[in-house]
């Protein structure tokens, strides 16, 4: 591949994980750096934000442990889930989701995007920042996390008793009042803000398949020379595992305390299973259509030339065979046309979708992996590993 055009560098202004009136104010206090320190940072106030006070305050009064409630706080496998594992997990995704988008953009502005249309791409990388950017989007997300809050509590009905109230009484402990005013709406605007960069990046992705891409039928990858946007937009499927481990710990709930069956959830894990494929594979079939053009002019460009090789080799070797004969050993000839037939088959086995069976196993694993634990529900954990064992000797 020729070396890249020397275009100013756009990559760096691509980022999803910053913009709008959070990183502003996270950068005021010093911690909106995507480095290591300042990802620490970040968990460990979010966690003294929400995990800690829920765990002080039910501990006053008496709800952390114990058997005063049938479901404590140090027992509520769902909210330790959600602060201890999704909440970090959701704040320490950029630093390798953002990395990717990063080379993604600069790939293709640098190989796949003409140089007439240098402007255009640029227009469109511009706007989707905007949308980024926008504190009336955010703010909107905080209205809508308190709004269905409160519709939260208007509906909260526990079937056994948990910290969320006090024991014998229908009195809300202090942790729950602290729980459904800060700590959980604090919780979900973290998802919504990242649902709305995915939808950002997802929409630019759309825009982005208008252009006319310099696409290759006989790229080594099979789909045009777009295998690397599908590799980098995967990388999304770290939002399907943080979702898939939160409904794994209220699935994990429900059948500790609740007496409920792991297959009795069959169909939602599926149902799980289904939406965030959809979700997050969808975005790439956009580039369906530009592919399919891709490789239906390169079948027909492609063929013709094979076509003429074929013939001037034909008419070289099998027309006038008894004149040629003496260099046929060693012969350029049938090299070249190995090699003819070679690249008309990397057209002819290109996919015309950029959604892979690697993109496929990744998402699969991201979201089934969380539930393997809940096996233990129904097998123990003994009984599990002889059955192992039994398999690979």
């Amino acid at each position: 591949m020729t070396d890249a055009p020397s275009k100013e560098p756009i990559a760096e202004e691509f980022t999803i994980g910053s913009g709008a009136f959070l990183h502003s104010l996270l950068s005021r206090i010093g911690i909106a750096h995507s480095d290591k320190e300042g990802i620490r940072l970040r968990i460990i106030i979010t966690l003294l934000l929400t995990f800690v006070p829920l765990l002080v305050l039910s501990a006053m009064q008496g709800l952390a442990v114990g058997r005063s409630v049938h479901v404590p706080f140090l027992f509520d496998i769902s909210e330790l889930v959600r602060y201890l594992l999704v909440v970090p997990l959701l704040i320490s995704c950029e630093t390798f989701i953002d990395p990717w988008l990063k080379k993604v953009v600069q790939y293709l502005r640098d190989y796949l995007v003409e140089a007439q249309d240098d402007e255009r791409f640029r227009a469109i990388v511009q706007h989707h920042l905007r949308l980024r950017n926008s504190d009336f989007l955010e703010f909107s997300l905080l209205i809508l996390v308190f709004f269905w809050q409160w519709v939260d509590v208007s509906t909260h009905a526990p079937v056994v008793s948990t910290w969320h109230l006090l024991p014998g009484s229908n009195e809300p402990s202090h942790a729950f009042n602290y729980y459904i005013y800060l700590a959980k709406p604090l919780v979900r605007f973290l998802w919504l803000r990242w649902l709305l960069r995915y939808l950002v990046w997802s929409l630019f992705l759309i825009r982005l398949q208008k252009l006319p891409l310099k696409l290759l039928p006989t790229h080594p990858d099979r789909h045009g020379g777009l295998l690397f946007v599908s590799t980098g937009h995967t990388k999304f499927a770290v939002l399907a595992f943080a979702f898939a481990i939160q409904a794994s710990g209220i699935l994990a709930e429900q059948i500790i305390f609740e007496g409920k069956t792991l297959y009795s959830f069959r169909y939602v894990i599926m149902g799980i299973t289904f939406i965030m494929a959809t979700i997050i594979l969808s975005p790439l079939v956009a580039f369906t259509s530009k592919l399919m053009d891709a490789k239906r002019h390169g079948l027909f460009d492609y063929g013709a030339l094979a076509n003429k090789h074929a013939a001037l080799f034909k008419e070289k070797w099998i027309d006038n065979f008894e004149q040629n004969k003496d260099n046929l050993l060693g012969a350029a000839d049938v090299s070249s046309l190995a090699d003819m037939n070679g690249s008309y088959d990397v057209v002819k086995d290109m996919s015309v979708c950029l959604i892979s069976k690697d993109n496929v196993i990744a998402l699969l694993i991201a979201v089934l992996l969380p539930f393997t634990p809940l096996l233990l529900t129904v097998y123990p954990f003994d009984e599990l590993l002889k059955h192992f064992i039994k398999a690979i000797m």
